[in-house]
Order: structure tokens, then C-alpha cells, then sequence
């Protein structure tokens, strides 16, 4: 322990925080590597760019990971019993501001591109742009000017970065969830597949979309109002996480797992192995996709021997990948 250092009476409020982070950070990467083998194994006809935004965000947020057990490694092994390590930035400015800020800017602008290829509009496409590079560069910024200092200093030098980095994210994300779920909403479809599909994509928009403007807001409270604690790296440590979940959420909502409950109605209770043995010879096979303003479903008609099954699979959202 450090000659200098007193031990306070509660140690949580300067321990608990990167501790709690890291367990967090770990869970979530623990959801992240499965929904990346789901998407490895389901979508190998995606396109390059789809595949390397997918890749390239998992790659930043397995170092984020790698760096934040690296810090805990630090203050509670290997400089165990210091209180001097429990108020030290460590890597924590690279691992929460600047990770956090690359991950959320580049699935913001994602979603910025598909917004512009739904509704045709350049000047919405640019605002939501211009909203996640301004806070993308606040959070670099925020990182980069606080490798030497501690928490205590950050809310004195680095409050308006952090102020404009924090609410802009949430912003943006705010904006992102209101107009796609406008933009699919305005559709007018018959098909009552479509819609069930259409509803599915504006619940998942909506619901990803607040939940990480809800723990960017959360972060941006704690550090406002609780500014000599560190309570707030502990959002801050699974913020690039919230984003990428969101992310391969929506990329993996394009499976379907037959006998589901979103599965259509009449295509329950066939099996797979009885759909082999009593078809008999596939009928006008049709292949109609439906443009949905980047959402396509495609429609197939398969007669059986015994009965006649139609069948709806949704084979690509191109709005989504």
C-alpha cells in the first residue's frame, strides 16, 4: 500500500466501479461472441461491407475487453492493497471514450446510410451524420486528453468534450429510432407477413435505440451529478457493447427458426423431414420480392402431394445488410 495513501472508511465508491465494469463488459462480450457465430453461420452470402462492418466492430470491442481486464488485472492483483490504483485513469481512456466512440459513431453512421436509402433523403442521411461524427470526435477527444489524468480531474478539464460526446450520442440514437420507425411504419403493405415483419423491425429499432440512449443519458447523469466518482466509467466500460448487440441484433433478426412463433400459422406443425417426404414436385416455383423501400420478402409456392403449404421466407433485408 501506498506510504501516502489512507484507507477511507468505504472503499465501494473508488473499487466498485471498474470492478463492476469489467464484469458487465465480460457478459455482454459473452452475448456479442454468440450472436457473431449466429450471423457466422447464417448470413455467408452477405455482402463485404456488411461482413467487415460486422467483423471490424467485434475486433474493437475484443481489445475493449482485452484492456479492460488488462486495468483490473492491474489494481487488484497486481498492485493489490494500493488505494492510489483505484483513482488512476489506467487505460480507461482508451478503452471507454475513444472504443466507446469509434464503435457508436460507425454503427450511427450505419444506420445514417440505410436511413438515406429508405427515404431517399440526403439532408436526413447527413444530419444523423453529422450528429454521430460530432459526438465520435468528442469522445476521441476526451480520450486522447486524458491519459494523465485521474477521475477526480476529469469533470474540471474535460467537462464540455464529455457533455457534447454523451448527449450527442443519445441524441442521435433518439432520432435514429423516431425516423426509421416512421420510415417503416408509412408503408402501406397488404400482406399480413409483411406487416408482422415490418412491426418485428420497428420493435427492434425502437427498443435498441433506447436502450443505448438510456445508458448514454445514464452515463452522462452519473457524471454530471456524481463528478468526483468514477460511478460513471461503469456505463461508460459496456457503452461500445450496448451498440454492438444493437447492431447484430438487427442483422440477426433475419433468421427465422421454423415452428417459432414467428413462424406463419399455416406453416406450423410441418416438419422439415415430413415437408421432404411428402413433396412431391414444387409447383410454378414463384420468386417475387417485393420491394418494402429496402425490405424484401420473398414469396415461394410449394405444392405437396398431399396438400398444398404456402410458405413465406424472408431471405434478405436490403435495408438492414
Amino acid at each position: 500500500m501506498s506510504a501516502n495513501a489512507t484507507a477511507p472508511v468505504d472503499l465501494a465508491p473508488l473499487a466498485a466501479p471498474l470492478l463492476l465494469g469489467s464484469l458487465f463488459n465480460w457478459a455482454l462480450f459473452g452475448v456479442l461472441s454468440v450472436q457473431i457465430y449466429l450471423y457466422h453461420v447464417s448470413f455467408p452470402k452477405d455482402s463485404l461491407f456488411a461482413k467487415s462492418l460486422v467483423y471490424g466492430v467485434y475486433l474493437l470491442d475484443t481489445a475493449q475487453t482485452f484492456i479492460v481486464t488488462s486495468d483490473v488485472y492491474q489494481t487488484y492483483a497486481k498492485h493489490y492493497g494500493d488505494l492510489d490504483q483505484l483513482s488512476m485513469m489506467h487505460n480507461e481512456w482508451l478503452a471507454v471514450p475513444i472504443f466507446s466512440g469509434i464503435v457508436s459513431c460507425t454503427v450511427q453512421i450505419y444506420y445514417a446510410y440505410r436511413i438515406g436509402h429508405l427515404s431517399g433523403s440526403r439532408m436526413l442521411m447527413g444530419t444523423i451524420t453529422t450528429l454521430a461524427l460530432l459526438q465520435g470526435t468528442s469522445a476521441v477527444a476526451t480520450g486522447i486528453r486524458s491519459v494523465t489524468l485521474s477521475f477526480k480531474d476529469l469533470e474540471i478539464k474535460l467537462h464540455s468534450s464529455t457533455i457534447i460526446w454523451l448527449a450527442g450520442s443519445a441524441a442521435c440514437d433518439v432520432l435514429i429510432a423516431a425516423v426509421m420507425a416512421y420510415l417503416l411504419l408509412r408503408k402501406d403493405v397488404q400482406s399480413i407477413q409483411t406487416r408482422a415483419i415490418i412491426s418485428r423491425l420497428v420493435r427492434l429499432v425502437v427498443e435498441t435505440g433506447t436502450l443505448t440512449a438510456t445508458a448514454a443519458t445514464l452515463m452522462l447523469i452519473l457524471y454530471v451529478a456524481l463528478p468526483h466518482r468514477a460511478y460513471f466509467s461503469t456505463v461508460g466500460a459496456i457503452l461500445a457493447k450496448l451498440y454492438a448487440n444493437s447492431l447484430l441484433v438487427l442483422f440477426n433478426s433475419r433468421i427465422r427458426i421454423a415452428g417459432s412463433r414467428n413462424w406463419p400459422s399455416h406453416a406450423r406443425g410441418v416438419s422439415s423431414d415430413e415437408s421432404a417426404a411428402h413433396t412431391a414436385r414444387v409447383f410454378s416455383p414463384r420468386r417475387a420480392a417485393m420491394a418494402l423501400g429496402g425490405v424484401h420478402i420473398q414469396e415461394q409456392v410449394v405444392v405437396h402431394a398431399d396438400e398444398s403449404v404456402r410458405s413465406f421466407e424472408m431471405t434478405k433485408y436490403e435495408g438492414i445488410a
